[in-house]
């Protein structure tokens, strides 16, 4: 090709010929994957801590940690020898060869925080080697480092950082408010302490030099119960009140932490918490997981709370995705998705009756002991002595028509009754409220939620047992459709029989029900096979045949359940909470709403101001 005739020089190409940046440019470039914030930085150092075998860390900020930044700790120390190695990339004292990355037991190992932080910072580290006699010093300024000389003595490492980004003003421009970076700064301090329940953590952000403000201060223990303290201290939320224990092991992997009941619930991911051989880690998967293994216990957009370790063999796990080393690969998800779902269930199934003191606090939170039903400051009683009290409560007249049904007339029955867990019923409130009495608590409980559950697990059990029990109609309903709807149907014959629900074609465009699933009773037939055929629509594609079968008999047992607005006999009452008191999961409905609530007599005696 002729340059010339296209209007191209030599000089003009010069811009596109392939150079070598300079060793202090690509160092910046390759330290933006590294730190991205100063949260970034304290991570990798925090973690180099926790690698030196120290006790205690301390780390102090100001400015969000833009100005400045330090972490302190009494680890083993640097070598003086190792000092100015340590500020080079892929300088590390955790691997030797790429072989050594399938064993990897330390946090650190990639040998780039300490240069990437030297790069983009003014940066001094004092360390004192353990087997030494003397603290040694070296600084670097944007990645320009000095000799290494004597410094004043102290025990362990101190690295400060100043000034973080200032000769890279594109980063500084997208870092956050002070306050936005300080919030990270205590998040990353917190997802380490989690997983190092045995060591200290100080957190101090500086405002006036004279006087750090202390953000967090976390004791380390060796105690036994040192995690589940941690765990309280860092989350400071009613978590450790409404969890259950983890404690799984197969051949493979081991799963420890705690996990939220079904009904302590948020809206966001904020309160999940994995680790990996001790190692925070950012993994949809085992997030999905997790929460797949609730199953229907949990609300359709609600999400459990969750601190898990999972201990994983190393070569089964890859740690070199990411600079960060926050994201991780399994060799084998499935056996991770079916550890985790083993796990939740069995720690799940421990009680009967799971933990939600969170519900019984929101209940007594509606209680004002100085306002009156309508919100209003109470009057005078004195004035109000002629006036009727009008509850809005419908106690059934057939509890107490009956001698055999009234409660005087059976007091020792009942009391055989109070002591069950769910107790004895006493009244039924606004045609859809239970409610009951054990020994030493009131009981509210949802009838249609709480039935809508018991049916549901009867389906489950007969499906996997010995098959759903069905019930012929005296006369058979027939449905009309198109012939390709018909078509579409008749496909799904024998996964409909497997549900339950007893079909044929009858003639080119229409469908004949001749059975139900017994144990919902009188229910709309064509209602169900419209929602049926709904549910069954999408099979092929799920993720989980066993999954979506128990969707679509959670939609059968909606169908089936008592519904609000009914009125509920004592007899009836009764069967419902003794049903409750043997389903498996009773404690939420088919949706994860929760079926019933306690208050304890010892606080609303004290809601009345009763000692």
């Amino acid at each position: 090709m002729n340059l010339e005739n296209v209007g191209v020089s030599l000089e003009n190409l010069e811009p596109f010929r392939i150079r070598q940046l300079d060793l202090n440019t690509s160092n910046q470039i390759a330290a933006g994957e590294v730190i991205e914030r100063p949260s970034s930085a304290v991570k990798e150092l925090v973690e180099n801590s926790i690698d030196a075998g120290a006790n205690s860390i301390d780390i102090l900020y100001s400015n969000g940690g833009k100005s400045f930044l330090s972490v302190k700790d009494n680890g083993h120390g640097i070598n003086k020898m190792d000092l100015s190695l340590a500020l080079s990339r892929h300088a590390t004292s955790k691997i030797d060869t790429i072989a050594d990355l399938t064993s990897i037991k330390s946090l650190g190992f990639r040998g780039e925080a300490l240069a990437s932080i030297g790069s983009v910072s003014e940066l001094i580290i004092k360390s004192k080697f353990v087997a030494a006699g003397e603290t040694f010093e070296i600084s670097s300024s944007y990645g320009e480092a000095t000799e290494v000389k004597p410094s004043q003595y102290l025990e362990g490492t101190l690295i400060e950082i100043k000034n973080l980004f200032q000769s890279i003003p594109a980063r500084l421009k997208f870092l956050k408010t002070d306050r936005a970076e300080g919030i990270s700064i205590l998040e990353v301090v917190k997802k380490l302490s989690l997983s190092n329940p045995k060591i200290s953590f100080k957190l101090y952000e500086i405002k006036d030099a004279e006087n750090p403000r202390e953000i967090l201060w976390l004791q380390g223990s060796t105690d036994a119960n040192g995690r589940s303290e941690r765990i309280k201290e860092v989350l400071k939320n009613a978590f450790m009140e409404n969890s259950h224990q983890v404690d799984y092991q197969n051949e493979r992997i081991k799963i420890t932490g705690y996990i939220s009941s079904p009904t302590f619930i948020s809206g966001n991911t904020k309160n999940c918490y994995f680790f990996v051989n001790g190692r925070y880690v950012r993994d949809m998967s085992l997030l999905r997981y997790t929460r797949m293994a609730y199953g229907d216990l949990l609300e359709k957009a609600g999400f459990p709370s969750a601190v898990l370790f999972l201990d994983v063999p190393s070569e089964e796990i890859d740690i070199n995705v990411h600079p960060s080393k926050m994201e991780i690969k399994f060799k084998k998800l499935e056996l991770i998705r079916q550890s985790l779902k083993s796990a939740v269930h069995q720690s799940l199934n421990l009680e009967r009756f799971n933990k939600r003191s969170h519900l019984s606090k929101q209940a007594y939170s509606y209680f004002r002991n100085d306002l009156s039903p309508n919100g209003y400051r109470r009057n005078d009683h004195a004035s109000n002595r002629a006036k009727s009290l009008d509850l809005d409560v419908d106690v059934k007249k057939e509890l107490i028509a009956d001698k055999k049904n009234d409660f005087t007339y059976e007091s020792d029955r009942l009391q055989k009754l109070e002591s069950h867990e769910l107790g004895t019923p006493k009244a039924h409130l606004f045609k859809n409220f239970i409610v009951a009495q054990n020994d030493n608590e009131l009981v509210i409980v949802d009838q249609h939620a709480a039935h809508e559950r018991i049916l549901y697990e009867k389906l489950k059990a007969q499906k996997y047992n010995q098959g759903i029990a069905i019930q012929e109609l005296l006369v058979p309903e027939i449905m009309e459709f198109t012939s390709v709807e018909v078509d579409a149907i008749i496909e799904k014959q024998s996964m409909m029989k497997q549900l339950g629900l007893d079909i044929e074609r009858f003639g080119p465009a229409s469908i004949c029900i001749r059975g139900i699933p017994a144990a919902l009773g009188d229910v709309c037939p064509k209602t169900l096979l419209f929602d049926l055929i709904e549910d069954l629509e999408d099979l092929d594609t799920l993720e989980s045949l066993e999954n979506k079968i128990d969707k679509v008999f959670s939609s059968m047992a909606c169908h089936g359940s008592v519904r609000s607005g009914r009125i509920l006999k004592y007899e009836e009452m009764d069967i419902l909470l003794r049903e409750m008191e043997k389903t498996p999961n009773s404690d939420q409905c088919n949706h994860g709403r929760p079926t019933y609530l306690k208050l304890d007599l010892e606080k609303i005696n004290k809601l009345f101001g009763r000692s």
